[in-house]
């Protein structure tokens, strides 16, 4: 968990959740009870065929989980064409440098992937693919983990820039407002 979430102290609104059927868990290493065989998660499989079909089946998984479980927030996007990326703490800042550059001009919105993986690689190329988005900020408590994934959703559609803090620093409002700043100068 992100540590400043850790030591942070303010109101909380609870949204009611719906609860979901899940399906039964065979696969769970939970001792062998009264199957005729032992769980074991593993991918060691030696004959090539087995393998391929093993693989192939986790392809599948992921393909769904892709489909089904990837989960983000879209804050000021309805006219942004600065796009600031930013998950965690990072997003808090990213929201308040948005709302403080669009006082000064610039239509500044924010993707907050919640899920990072699946990554929404889909939902994000869909932004990169409008018109009036110019340019995109990756915004992280890191050296550019992230940045990585918004590059292969972009996928050099748009101009994708970088601001980071590390070591525990947490990007400042104004330091992020001035990395979109410099960016939009390029971009407009």
């Amino acid at each position: 968990a992100d540590g400043l979430i850790g030591q942070m102290m303010e109101p909380i609104v609870w949204k009611e959740r719906t609860p979901r059927t899940l399906p039964e868990k065979t696969w769970a290493a939970c001792g062998r009870g009264d199957r005729d065989h032992n769980n074991f998660i593993t991918s060691l499989l030696i004959d090539a065929p087995s393998c391929e079909a093993h693989n192939l089946e986790l392809h599948k998984k992921v393909l769904e989980m892709e489909k089904n479980e990837c989960r983000w927030e879209e804050i000021l996007l309805d006219d942004a064409e600065m796009v600031l990326v930013a998950y965690g703490t990072p997003s808090r800042v990213a929201q308040t440098a948005a709302e403080n550059l669009r006082r000064q001009g610039i239509k500044a919105g924010v993707f907050r992937p919640i899920t990072l993986w699946p990554y929404p690689y889909a939902r994000l190329r869909e932004i990169a693919d409008l018109d009036r988005v110019k340019g995109f900020l990756t915004v992280e408590m890191s050296l550019g983990q992230m940045l990585d994934d918004v590059n292969l959703a972009v996928a050099e559609r748009k101009p994708v820039k970088f601001y980071g803090r590390c070591g525990g620093k947490i990007p400042g409002v104004s330091e992020v407002e001035r990395a979109v700043q410099e960016a939009w100068k390029e971009v407009k």
